[in-house]
């Protein structure tokens, strides 16, 4: 479905639950199989009565598609240790399948074990890890100056004997700890670190020692790459750091990023930048390579259109089958004429159906469009209908056909219906922010109560004076009605090509299928752009355009492949963008013909289609967002054929993403990252010196594993 905000073209494809009322209904969606999975606050450490600061954080989703599981009852419960829950056991995920608890530690120190389960599948559950911990107290350092590499003794007491649990920083950079006692850990200088003075320190989680200061007199060796050269660093220990040269003025684009394919979960992460007081010899010299160096506003359109797609999910899953010329009811099922009456069930924001009686209005060779007899008078013109008719006949349905596949022809007319009516305009409580445009059901499509059994694309109509909604004057409903047919028609393509012809037991993945669905808008944006038109360019691109410049203003807000509960402009922005990415890279129309006609779902689809790993892919897509069409270098990653920054320009206004520019100085970023998310920044170090860099988890510790953490850094001038 599209909807629409203010003057600006709106995508909204959301997981979420759809409250169907009473009266006809489709049947009740099938509960699916489901996992239940860590997705953030595991490996807490803390003191005696603490309440730990990040809540635990589990998401319910389905064991086939991947998607969090809205509406589902977990308990929650201690399982061993002293602590407590803050709060109900009972708790009912999110939108997004997410649910939290916060645990306040007892008295005891020990282990602390969690358990959340689903009610309805028991054997669902997962469990997280708390440490009830006394502070680590750091009396001494076995020598006052070492040089990078050593390895000295921390002395003192409260350490842990396990020694991957001790984190040994210095000023931020870890230090491998080889072997631990409760008072005494061996650890090993970390290998980057320049020539100065650091402050060294012990942790449990977030839980530290008091720092004692130590003299680095040699530092490691320094990094040098040729302008755009690049390498990565991938480490959940975070042991690992690189000593990048300032030499000539060097500037580095830095990605901190997680290529976590957990839908909802958030990691904490720590980036810590450590400048050199002098000028070191460089003694490594890297060529440009890729390497590793070790192992949201909420809104009723919003919400009707998470329904939409949360009930086609459900219908899919439950095996409703396909509806056939035996299952049809009264609809003709020939190729209506001009005149012709026909009565539609149309979806309502009860959760029911109104019957709708209309006329056909225009029969074309692709589509025919109907208006409702309660539609406005002085609305919709039979020149404006020539007008819609013509743009899906000529240019919408070849463009998207040609690249998608075919629709479907459940009623046998060889059209699409296009329906103008009331009941759409309805949908929008008056006064909303952002108003429901048109939209598409795959309930059309299957022998279920409420299904018009043939492919309808339902739009609202011209209502000057508000009488169903607030006022929509027929400008502005001819101005965002082509583009939302572009994007309609594909959702109504992909689901015949995944769900009807490949027999798909769930539908795409949110952000693909919607991703998928603003690629059509843009295509068909192309196909203008050849015919010479800029108006038809604009209506079916601006809208894109909008939504990526929202994300790009900050892109670590949004989880590409997760659309929160109540949508956003900006997750929309990202889809597109790296669908375009994909097409762009992968070599065009091919790319989106296989992500549609599958079915495997999510990033295993891409993945698949690309070759690609996903680690790989969101890296070198995020590191593209910004240096596509940079400068006068050729950098490795970029969008091949578009232009991104002339793609995304508006008068006025420079490039969105603006990334924060550190180095100098020593520094430190701390936050969290949504799942394949990243955050980028220009990193430059001192002149003619270096800066360590060093990307670690919350509180500087470990990353857990499915955070799949990476930094990566391209040198740009």
């Amino acid at each position: 479905m599209r909807v629409l905000r203010g003057s600006v073209l709106v995508g909204a494809l959301a997981a979420g639950a759809f409250l169907w009322g009473c009266g006809e209904s489709p049947s009740a969606p099938a509960f699916p199989e489901v996992e239940t999975v860590v997705a953030g606050g595991d490996a807490q450490y803390g003191t005696a009565g603490q309440l730990l600061e990040t809540p635990l954080h589990a998401v319910v989703r389905s064991t086939a598609s991947g998607e969090g599981q809205a509406e589902v009852t977990v308990l929650w419960s201690v399982e061993d240790g002293d602590a407590t829950l803050a709060g109900s056991a009972a708790a009912v995920t999110d939108s997004t399948g997410s649910t939290y608890a916060r645990l306040r530690l007892g008295a005891s120190p020990g282990e602390v074990r969690v358990r959340v389960t689903v009610q309805k599948q028991q054997s669902a559950w997962t469990e997280f890890h708390a440490f009830l911990v006394e502070a680590p107290q750091l009396s001494s350092l076995s020598a006052t100056s070492a040089n990078a590499g050593d390895t000295i003794t921390l002395s003192g007491s409260n350490f842990s004997p396990i020694a991957d649990q001790d984190v040994a920083l210095f000023s931020g950079i870890r230090g491998r700890v080889v072997t631990a006692t409760t008072t005494e850990l061996h650890v090993e200088v970390p290998p980057c670190l320049p020539a100065r003075t650091v402050e060294v320190t012990v942790r449990l989680g977030a839980v530290a020692s008091q720092g004692i200061a130590l003299a680095v007199a040699k530092g490691g060796d320094v990094t040098n790459l040729d302008v755009a050269g690049s390498l990565d660093v991938d480490d959940p220990t975070g042991l690992s750091c690189v000593q990048l040269s300032g030499a000539g003025g060097a500037r580095y684009l830095v990605v901190a990023l997680s290529a976590s394919t957990v839908g909802a979960a958030e990691y904490g992460y720590t980036l810590t930048g450590l400048a050199s007081p002098t000028a070191p010899t460089p003694v490594a010299t890297q060529a440009a390579r890729r390497s590793a160096v070790a192992a949201n506003t909420a809104d009723f359109a919003q919400a009707f259109e998470e329904g939409i797609r949360d009930s086609e999910a459900g219908l899919v899953r439950g095996g409703a089958p396909p509806a056939t010329a035996t299952t049809l009811r009264a609809a003709p099922s020939l190729v209506p004429a001009v005149g012709d009456r026909r009565s539609f069930k149309v979806l309502n924001s009860a959760g029911g159906f109104d019957d709708v009686m209309a006329v056909a209005r225009y029969v074309g060779s692709h589509g025919a469009l109907y208006v409702d007899e309660t539609a406005p008078q002085g609305g919709l013109q039979p020149s404006d209908l020539d007008t819609l008719a013509a743009e899906f006949d000529e240019v919408i349905y070849p463009t998207v056909t040609g690249v998608f596949g075919m629709p479907s022809d459940i009623d046998g007319n060889g059209r699409v219906i296009i329906l103008f009516t009331p009941a759409v305009n309805r949908l929008t409580p008056r006064g909303s922010d952002s108003f429901v445009g048109g939209f598409f059901y795959g309930l059309d499509l299957l022998d279920q109560s409420g299904s018009n059994r043939g492919e309808v694309f339902y739009a609202l109509v011209p209502d000057p004076t508000g009488v169903y909604s607030d006022p929509r004057p027929t400008d502005k409903v001819m101005g965002v009605i082509p583009a939302i047919l572009a994007h309609e028609f594909q959702h109504m393509v992909h689901f015949n090509q995944r769900v009807l012809k490949l027999g798909a037991s769930n539908v795409e993945a949110l952000w693909l299928s919607e991703g998928l669905a603003q690629m059509s808008e843009e295509l068909v944006a192309q196909a203008y752009a050849a015919l010479g038109d800029s108006a038809g360019v604009a209506r079916h691109r601006e809208g894109n355009r909008t939504r990526a410049r929202d994300f790009l203003s900050d892109p670590s807000a949004v989880s590409l492949i997760v659309t929160t509960g109540k949508g956003s402009l900006a997750e929309r922005g990202a889809g597109w963008l790296h669908v375009l990415y994909l097409w762009d890279r992968g070599g065009g129309n091919d790319i989106l013909r296989r992500l549609t006609q599958t079915t495997l779902t999510g990033t295993a689809n891409v993945t698949a289609v690309m070759g690609v790993p996903w680690l790989d892919l969101i890296s070198d897509w995020e590191s593209a967002l910004y240096l596509d069409d940079l400068g006068p270098n050729a950098f490795p990653y970029e969008y091949p054929h578009v232009n991104l920054r002339d793609l995304l320009k508006v008068d006025g206004t420079g490039y969105p993403l603006d990334p924060e520019t550190l180095g100098g100085t020593d520094f430190t970023r701390a936050g969290s990252l949504r799942s394949s998310s990243a955050r980028q920044y220009i990193v430059v170090p001192p002149s003619g010196g270096s800066l360590t860099l060093r990307l670690g988890g919350g509180a500087g510790g470990d990353a857990p594993d499915a955070a799949k953490l990476r930094l990566r850094i391209v040198r740009l001038s």
